[in-house]
């Protein structure tokens, strides 16, 4: 339990900080999230080489990993965006309201057709 305390803790001020990050840098959204993307990649590049841990993988599944990445870039570049435009509160807020917007739109959430929309995310 105090380890998923501290966890959940660390989550929100990495979260926060993210934010506050992204509002003093003075790049733009774009090369914010170029330079984040280069950092990881090299990082993990060298983690899984130094644990043994590469291996091919299939075009398909290039592809597949690719499409992600790219929805996941484009969600960095709109939340940077956000707090560029904006500020870093209403970026966060939009950032944490991911959660409750899945569980309004979740299927088990609205109830039957009678009461109401019945959308469904997967």
């Amino acid at each position: 339990m105090k380890k998923a305390f501290l966890q959940l803790h660390l989550a929100v001020f990495l979260a926060g900080f993210t934010g506050i990050l992204g509002r003093l840098i003075t790049l733009n959204e774009g090369m914010i999230v170029w330079y984040r993307l280069l950092l990881t990649a090299v990082t993990m590049w060298i983690l899984f080489g130094l644990l043994k841990k590469i291996q091919r993988i299939s075009l398909t599944d290039i592809l597949k990993i690719t499409g992600v990445g790219f929805i996941a870039a484009m969600h960095w570049v709109t939340f940077y965006g956000a707090i560029k435009y904006a500020n870093v509160s209403v970026a966060l807020v939009c950032f944490s309201s991911i959660g409750f917007l899945r569980h309004c739109l979740n299927r088990s959430s609205c109830g039957s057709a009678s009461t109401g929309p019945n959308y469904y995310l997967d």
